[in-house]
């Protein structure tokens, strides 16, 4: 007997077969694979994996739901979801009709989340558990969708089919889960993760690192190629929003005093390096700073998987491509840009990380006065420096000294509450001296959680004195300066605590801008982010207002306009907000306040 199955013939058969026909047999051959019966036209069972919780005898924590699910937190710091209960009826029906919708939903359906819900609806599907649980397995990312949607989770960790699936959790470390996986299904799930991110992985090039459709980088090892115990991988998530500088002085991360002497480094265009072991939050730290960088300078950022997210109107953002050849050809490394961006007259070049020879170019670059950014893997700063000048980076001594200093940044175990959480900090500043000595600028204290700095310290420490001699200002001066900008971010902050939309990045970046446009007697509190993102003053936005009443109420209301109308000036606009508002062809320089006259 011929099999069809397996012959042009039969294929083309298959192909020229009216859908209804088609349908039905698909719904034929998939109760005679359930009934065990050989098949010549086989159709993959879909599998439908489920997590539960018995809560009895266990000690919760903390428990708050992601999506339908729930996830409780236990006082063996073991992270546990709960999906929505399924009856073994449920069960098999949802596996029945994931079976079906996979081969018969078109390509088009299965790629748009908004056709695929429609799809749903017409096929008569109400069930919103059935819905949740076939978006996660067709569009999402299966039984570890909760781990990737939870915004506490920062990474996802399989390390093999022997043990649970763990979790690093933002304020409880890594942690196990209740979920595990078959080595079968740890292969199935690898070969999804780098499908769904247009890649191939195979028996030749078992390892893999590369960016996942929501941002997020994966690492995989492939089968028992490189790895005894099969198929692992890692997902590395990033925040959907960037922390703003707001966000972290708000959460205690890097108190005012430090971030303003960093957004006084910035300004002068200093070069200074974010040092800390790994998953210590360097990354975020260096994106929040990029909110005090002034408004019109040039800035490249290089990353190997892009992270920072600035909204300067002149950024260039470079990032490394890999290799698309299997003899590794074609790559554009981190030293290949590094070296371009000497190219692009950028005021400030930010590297991601520095691991090799690409950091030896950019301490070239800010010896030939371009501002710096960049964040290096050690656990102190003078491991930093050591890594600098040791192969494969390899800086000269003498690159170094235009260096500013080392921010050092550290994760802490922390007790809150009875708990034991853990807590990102910026431990300190270290300026470097001009024979690389370290001198420290700030203090924390573990006990009390919290930062201390001394004025003459920071104002008598190597980087003031350089950039009092390049400015001309005296030490006084630039202490005045310092201590304007400690205020800014101090009012900011307790404005951010009531008003939230002081905590978004954008909204940030201006009222920073609009502040060094004009740093006398600026209150980011009395300005109003519009709905477009744009920075207004209240009087002038409460006379937008005005106006527009007049235009519609015949009579006029006792506003600011009637106080014009009666020969009497209305309040005035603060100096700090006429002057940003107002077009400057140099920002730096702000005129002095001019009086305000009524029409």
């Amino acid at each position: 007997m011929r099999r069809r199955g397996n012959t042009n013939e039969g294929l083309e058969d298959l192909a020229s077969m009216p859908f209804s026909k088609l349908e039905g047999k698909v719904y034929e051959d998939l109760d005679r694979r359930r009934s065990g019966k050989k098949m010549r036209f086989d159709l993959p069972i879909f599998s439908i994996k489920t997590s539960h919780v018995n809560l009895a005898g266990l000690n919760i924590l903390e428990s708050y739901t992601v999506g339908p699910s729930t996830i409780y937190i236990t006082e063996d710091y073991e992270y546990l979801m709960h999906d929505p209960p399924l009856t073994p009826e449920e069960r098999a029906k949802l596996t029945d009709i994931a079976s079906k919708l996979l081969f018969l939903m078109p390509a088009s359906v299965v790629n748009d989340e908004r056709k695929f819900d429609e799809y749903l609806e017409k096929a008569g599907l109400r069930d919103g558990r059935f819905n949740h649980f076939l978006k996660r397995e067709i569009l999402g990312y299966g039984p570890l969708e909760p781990l990737v949607m939870d915004p506490r989770v920062e990474d996802i960790i399989v390390a093999s089919s022997v043990n649970p699936v763990s979790c690093m959790h933002s304020d409880y470390g890594t942690m196990p889960t209740n979920i595990q996986f078959t080595p079968e299904e740890t292969d199935r799930y690898v070969e999804k993760l780098v499908h769904i991110s247009g890649k191939s992985v195979s028996l030749y090039r078992p390892l893999l690192s590369i960016r996942l459709p929501n941002g997020g980088r994966l690492s995989v090892s492939y089968k028992k190629e490189v790895s005894p115990e099969g198929s692992n991988f890692i997902i590395r998530k990033f925040p959907e929003k960037p922390w703003s500088i707001t966000s972290l002085m708000l959460l205690n991360t890097i108190p005012p005093e430090m971030a303003a002497w960093l957004m006084l480094l910035e300004e002068y265009r200093k070069a200074f390096l974010v040092c800390g072991a790994m998953g210590t939050g360097k990354t975020s730290l260096i994106n929040a700073l990029c909110n005090l960088i002034p408004e019109r300078s040039v800035i490249v950022t290089i990353e190997d998987t892009p992270e920072l997210r600035l909204v300067h109107p002149n950024r260039f953002s470079l990032v490394v491509r890999e290799s698309a050849t299997l003899d590794d050809k074609g790559e554009i490394g981190m030293f290949s840009l590094v070296k371009e961006a000497l190219r692009m007259s950028a005021d400030y070049i930010i590297v991601g990380e520095v691991r090799g020879e690409e950091g030896r170019i950019w301490a070239q670059a800010i010896m030939t006065g371009h501002g710096g950014i960049t964040s290096l893997h050690a656990e102190s700063p003078q491991a930093a420096l050591e890594r600098l000048l040791s192969p494969p980076i390899s800086v000269e001594k003498g690159a170094l000294k235009s260096l500013s200093g080392i921010v050092s940044v550290g994760r802490l175990v922390l007790r809150t509450k009875g708990k034991l959480v853990q807590r990102r900090r910026a431990l300190n500043f270290y300026d470097l001296g001009g024979n690389l000595e370290f001198t420290p600028l700030f203090d924390y204290n573990y006990e009390a959680d919290s930062f201390s700095y001394n004025k003459e310290s920071i104002i008598a420490s190597n980087t003031a004195r350089r950039m009092m001699m390049e400015s001309g200002l005296s030490e006084d001066a630039l202490l005045e300066r310092y201590l304007q900008r400690v205020e800014f971010l101090r009012r900011l902050r307790e404005i951010s605590k009531l008003r939230p939309e002081f905590r978004e990045y954008s909204a940030v970046t201006k009222a920073v801008w609009a502040f060094q446009s004009c740093p006398e007697g600026f209150d980011p509190g009395s300005v109003v982010i519009t709905g477009d993102g744009t920075l207004r003053s209240q009087e002038s936005l409460a006379e937008e207002v005005c106006n527009d009443r007049e235009r519609h109420y015949p009579t006029p209301l006792p506003t600011l306009r009637r106080l014009r109308h009666d020969g009497q000036d209305p309040p005035a606009e603060p100096d700090s907000i006429r002057g940003w508002q107002r077009k400057r062809s140099d920002r730096s320089s702000i005129e002095g306040s001019r009086s305000r006259t009524p029409p």
